[in-house]
């Protein structure tokens, strides 16, 4: 969805090598500023090359960005949204969301941007969890926020993009048509004032053993995005970059969006879903050269499309991928499809930019995360902080001296010590180095589920699932998946008077996805009497991982 300030400027192919020129900023504390501000005296300056989902496209240069974004900061300050405040976007991909991200910064408060298929539940634990005033929404997604506003009482205001001109309350929430304010604000605002430690972002991220932890993130994060758009992603005055991680995830927030714009260079994005035929046709018709993206879409690619036909122009020189480890026959796939190299790398939502990487000017070994990256000091340590012998397998740690390292967890203190030790932050991974200095990942050291490279923690679906009434306890584990890494599946011990069915089952992973998301819906669903726990009482979701003496009658599978 767009709204009528969008104007077509220019056609992709309009765009010349003086426009895309590598230009660094003039330094500024903001990181919005920093991205914008010196960019846009360049009129012409292209920052934004976007594609919807029925295939219009919109360009917008860095003046046009910074320009809107003004006009949503002077929005903000009149909604009396201050310092240091928490305002969250529940947006698709649009043009709107990529100026409301930098208009935050802008005023001094801190973004966190949701998932659009989020559901209530998973909107209403973030948003009472930051005490965030104001949310900015479309007409898609209110009902879910309707929902659950007597649940938030530090919820001020609903700003609602798009299709919307009617002002109403709801439980003393005000929600406004985004556009309708927009009209009568001005273009012009100064940014904030901010010191390299302020806050930026707020960025959820799932655990173990309760709900999303909030990550706490400085305005200092721009110098690791600059080096490692530089020294990593390697990115050129000729190229044209598209990374196709949502802003909800760190890499489309950091990578996606801050780390190009603080070169002066232009992100292709594209609002709807993955369709691997549409992504080919963009990969060519754009020239994208530069891809960053995931091991479950580029294993997709290759399922849906195996070899593509040789006839094809691509531009492509460079692929990275982060999220998960890499299989090496995807990696052949990729260099053997579009003849570019496929590069693995690893960080995470806390360390803020590439701490593991491979790159052109380093030999890739398949299979290997790649080397440490310049400047940041990486190790494998032992439950002691001890730093272990090479080929020894322990736990991946980085030194704290890392400027894009997080700030800590959102009001949870003893969540952020935990990280450390001896002196290391602990990513709770565990890896192993070789004798060349290459890292390798080995397991991770929680119960966090990953698929599709985003992280689900199983409290918050279990918690999901007991709400239903037909359950009376519930643990959710990851299970390996050949296109996804893993996928959620569900145990489950019914409430007497209920029997297990298929019926019950579909009920149930219904019920999961309007309360979280489709990522977090079981795909498998496994009635059973009982759990395994500790004599604590905590679940063994050890025993159910490696579980095989299951009643297959009494799991279903759903589609």
């Amino acid at each position: 969805m767009t709204t009528k300030f969008m104007q077509s400027r220019k056609k992709i192919s309009e765009l010349n090598t003086d426009e895309r020129s590598l230009e660094l900023v003039a330094p500024s504390a903001n990181l919005a500023a920093a991205a914008l501000k010196e960019n846009a005296r360049d009129r012409s300056k292209i920052a934004l090359v976007w594609e919807s989902s029925n295939c219009r496209r919109e360009v917008f240069s860095f003046f046009e960005i910074e320009n809107l974004s003004n006009r949503i900061a002077n929005v903000l300050v009149s909604l009396e949204v201050n310092f240091g405040d928490r305002v969250f976007t529940l947006l698709n991909r649009t043009p709107e969301l990529y100026a409301t991200i930098p208009a935050v910064l802008k005023i001094g408060a801190a973004v966190a941007v949701l998932f659009p298929d989020f559901g209530p539940e998973a909107i209403r634990q973030r948003l009472e969890d930051s005490g965030a005033k104001i949310l900015i929404t479309d007409r898609a997604n209110l009902q879910k926020v309707r929902a659950v506003c007597d649940l938030l009482p530090e919820l001020k205001h609903i700003l609602i993009v798009g299709d919307f001109s009617e002002n109403e309350t709801v439980c003393a929430v005000q929600i406004h048509a985004f556009d309708r304010l927009l009209e009568t604000s001005s273009a012009e605002f100064t940014p904030v004032n901010v010191s390299d430690d302020d806050t930026c972002f707020l960025i959820y991220t799932s655990g173990t053993t309760g709900f999303p932890k909030g990550v706490v993130h400085r305005h200092a994060i721009r110098e690791r995005l600059i080096d490692s758009a530089k020294a990593i992603l390697q990115l050129e005055k000729d190229d044209f970059f598209w990374c196709t991680a949502d802003p909800g995830w760190v890499t489309g927030l950091c990578y996606g969006i801050f780390a190009p714009w603080l070169l002066g260079m232009p992100i292709f994005v594209y609002e709807g879903e993955f369709d691997a035929l549409r992504w080919i046709e963009i990969l060519e018709r754009n020239q994208v050269t530069c891809l960053y993206t995931t091991p479950t879409l580029l294993r997709l690619l290759r399922n849906e499309l195996g070899d593509v036909s040789p006839k094809r122009d691509f531009a492509l020189r460079r692929i990275y991928s982060v999220g998960e480890p890499l299989n090496p026959e995807v990696l052949a796939w990729g260099e053997r499809t579009f003849n570019a190299q496929v590069y693995d790398n690893y960080w995470q939502t806390e360390t803020g930019s590439f701490v593991i990487a491979n790159c052109p000017n380093l030999k890739v070994k398949r299979g290997a995360m790649g080397k440490a990256v310049e400047g940041v000091q990486v190790s494998i340590i032992d439950s002691h902080g001890r730093e272990v012998m090479n080929g020894e397998v322990g736990d991946i740690a980085v030194r704290p001296t890392l400027t894009s390292l997080f700030k800590g967890y959102w009001n949870f203190p003893e969540a952020t010590r935990a990280c450390f030790r001896a002196g290391w932050y602990i990513t709770r991974d565990r890896g192993r180095r070789d004798r060349d200095g290459y890292f390798w990942f080995m397991a991770r050291n929680d119960d966090v589920i990953t698929c599709q490279a985003q992280r689900i923690g199983p409290f918050e679906v279990e918690n999901a699932l007991v709400s239903h009434p037909a359950i009376a306890e519930s643990a959710a584990v990851g299970v390996t998946d050949a296109v996804t890494t893993e996928h959620v599946k569900a145990f489950v011990v019914l409430r007497k008077d209920f029997t297990a069915s298929r019926k019950l089952a579909e009920e149930i992973a219904a019920h999961v996805r309007a309360q979280l998301s489709p990522l977090a819906t079981p795909r498998e669903i496994e009635f059973c009497r009982e759990l395994p726990k500790t004599r604590s009482g905590k679940i063994r979701r050890d025993q159910l991982r490696r579980r095989d003496n299951f009643d297959k009658e009494k799991v279903f599978l759903i589609e």
